[in-house]
């Protein structure tokens, strides 16, 4: 049995915790206006600054791609004009603001698309420029945050202007852009760039603190010590090392009231999505569920595209996530998002825009987590605003 500490990590979280409410009517708005004004002209360029990984440097550079290495499910973010995200943030505020007409009427992904996104024109002159060098285009959010495509690396250098080289950083080799992309001017005004154009991964939060052997033999664990420690040196991060299981949770903050309710305040009728990159073995939760007492309940596991199958150190994320959610809110149908990751996207921001665009659950987490510096500013405009479209 592996032990996980749930200690606050080094790294910033990127922890995603959303409340969706079932989407209400909305009043319709005019239409936004185009954007794009200009034809698009390959030879007037701007360049999108600040999205090359910080560790794509010249020490660790091992050279270029091959010219047919797939970029796979890139996501191209558009962005809002100033006078879109203004009334986004006013709508944002008066959706929380229970002396607003507007509390709680959440709009679905079409209708803040067509509020709050580019225009269809815009939409149509973008994607048309992404097919123009030869990229498939794998669909347009509902939400117009991203448009998802696919391509070569040869592509990207012909469209971005920019080169992707494989990198060997700590005797990991990754593929990553050599320098900022750069794009027609014309689509400037609503295009923030690519999310990334990289396979460095966002980090598991989790750190393993040893391994626990169970004192009473196969018959279960039902009768353990509430206060079993790890003491070092066999703590791996501490001193000692002190577990909670769900029922010492419950415990600690007082869930057992709502659990033992009538009825019972556990989950029950609630989803939970988790945003997740690597399958799991349905096997571990069941054990984890037997093993502390909690009610038999199967994850559902929702693959958005191929299924990556096991990724080691990443499914130990998933477990972690699954199995805790459904500790706390144990009536709970837990909904594990799949997307495996490419190289040039992490498959747990193609989880995210899954989970927001088909309304998977009420509540959304992800427990994966990077220093914002390593998004780039296309990558933070995408985290902003495929948050900011859930939370309304």
């Amino acid at each position: 049995m592996r032990i996980i500490d749930l200690s606050l990590p080094r790294f910033m979280l990127l922890q995603l915790c959303l409340f969706l409410i079932p989407a209400a009517a909305w009043p319709q708005t005019p239409s936004p206006q185009s954007r794009i004004v200009d034809r698009v002209n390959e030879s007037s360029l701007v360049t999108l600054r600040g999205n090359t990984h910080p560790l794509a440097q010249p020490q660790f550079d091992q050279g270029g791609a091959p010219p047919d290495l797939p970029m796979a499910r890139m996501l191209l973010v558009l962005k809002r004009s100033d006078a879109q995200e203004s009334a986004l943030q006013t709508l944002l505020d008066a959706q929380q603001d229970l002396n607003s007409p507007s509390y709680h009427q959440w709009l679905t992904p079409d209708a803040f698309g067509q509020q709050f996104g580019p225009s269809d024109q815009d939409i149509q002159t973008v994607a048309a420029w992404l097919r123009s060098h030869g990229f498939q285009i794998g669909g347009i959010s509902q939400g117009r945050i991203v448009v998802e495509f696919s391509g070569t690396a040869a592509q990207v250098q012909q469209a971005f202007h920019v080169s992707i080289h494989r990198y060997t950083v700590n005797g990991e080799d990754h593929w990553a852009n050599a320098g900022d992309p750069q794009i027609p001017a014309a689509l400037s005004p609503v295009v923030a760039g690519v999310s990334s154009l990289h396979n460095f991964p966002k980090k598991p939060m989790y750190r393993f603190a040893g391994k626990v052997s169970n004192p009473l033999g196969e018959e279960g664990m039902s009768g353990m010590d509430p206060e079993f420690t790890i003491s070092a040196p066999r703590c791996a991060i501490s001193n000692n090392c002190y577990f909670v299981g769900p029922y010492d949770f419950a415990t600690i903050y007082n869930l057992l009231p709502l659990w033992n309710a009538s009825p019972p305040i556990d989950g029950t009728g609630q989803s939970i999505a988790i945003l997740g990159e690597s399958n799991i073995n349905l096997q571990d939760v069941r054990d984890f569920r037997s093993l502390f007492g909690l009610p038999a309940k199967d994850p559902q596991v929702i693959l958005n595209g191929i299924d990556p199958g096991i990724i080691p150190d990443v499914e130990s994320e998933a477990d972690l996530d699954v199995e805790w959610s459904g500790a706390v809110a144990k009536g709970a149908t837990i909904n594990l998002v799949v997307s495996a990751p490419t190289n040039s996207t992490s498959g747990v921001d193609l989880s995210a825009v899954y989970a927001v665009e088909n309304s998977v659950a009420p509540v959304i987490s992800e427990s994966f987590g990077e220093c914002e510096l390593f998004l780039g500013n296309a990558g933070n405009s995408f985290q902003n605003g495929i948050r900011q479209q859930a939370a309304a």
